[in-house]
């Protein structure tokens, strides 16, 4: 029977479509629900946090502007509105990050519901009640991911700062970004079927070239605001697609 099936290699210039294909899927009325409520949640936990944050500071600004002459008081809405572009930079940059927090047992959810589309298995989708059970194996899952960043993170950082070392930081830093943008949606549907994080990375690094192409088209884009917002549900949808023909290529090997 394995012989029958046929799956197209996953190659470097298909690779860099995952995350377009990846936003079609996102966007389709099948799945948008599962985009547009953590989005929603996400804008308004930004908004209140950015306006708190806002509020603190212009008091504490005109506070010590009342140690000055009257006339000088002009450059302290000069400082707000300035404060105010910044604060809401960092909230764009800083977009992603929360979303993936924030949204993870959504994300669990759209993985799921994309899987099952792939597939044609429709009515298997699982519920938010499945979900909310497994917060604990998620929390943990996403520790075993932080583990695996984090010494690599301070490698690179300490090859940042040792002399004729570090003009090779740059190239490592985009590495593992890459890897990591990969590695971070796409665990999101193996999570799903109860694979171990020690299979997965497994999978990607069998399929190095792909895992890097799709990875470093995230990481690009999460560094684009506004842009950001749309682009971590979109990885989800690239992540799932990719696991389903990376696992449709293994079933032939094995078969």
């Amino acid at each position: 029977m394995s012989d029958e099936i046929k799956v197209e290699q996953i190659t470097v210039p298909k690779a860099l479509f995952y995350l377009v294909d990846g936003l079609k899927i996102a966007l389709s009325p099948k799945c948008r629900a599962y985009v547009v409520i953590p989005i929603i949640v996400n804008i308004l936990l930004l908004i209140l946090l950015g306006y708190g944050t806002f509020t603190y500071l212009k008091a504490l600004v005109f506070e010590l502007f009342d140690m000055f002459p009257a006339f000088l008081v002009f450059f302290a809405y000069v400082i707000c509105a300035l404060l105010g572009l910044t604060i809401f930079c960092v909230a764009c940059y800083c977009f992603s990050t929360i979303a993936t927090i924030i949204a993870s047992p959504f994300y669990g959810l759209l993985a799921d519901k994309v899987e099952s589309e792939i597939n044609g298995t429709h009515g298997d989708d699982m519920g938010v009640v499945d979900i909310i059970k497994d917060i604990p194996r998620i929390l943990l899952r996403e520790c075993k991911k932080q583990m695996f960043f984090l010494p690599l993170a301070f490698i690179c950082l300490m090859i940042t700062i040792i002399p004729f070392l570090n003009f090779l930081s740059p190239f490592l830093w985009f590495a593992l970004t890459s890897w990591m943008g990969c590695l971070q949606y796409v665990d999101y549907a193996y999570d799903n079927h109860k694979i171990t994080f020690t299979m997965m990375q497994k999978d990607l690094r069998n399929n190095m070239l792909p895992t890097f192409t799709i990875g470093a088209s995230i990481a690009v884009c999460l560094c684009v605001p506004v842009l950001n917002i749309l682009i971590p549900p979109a990885a989800v949808c690239a992540g799932t697609k990719y696991f389903v023909e990376l696992q449709k290529r293994y079933q032939i090997t094995k078969g």
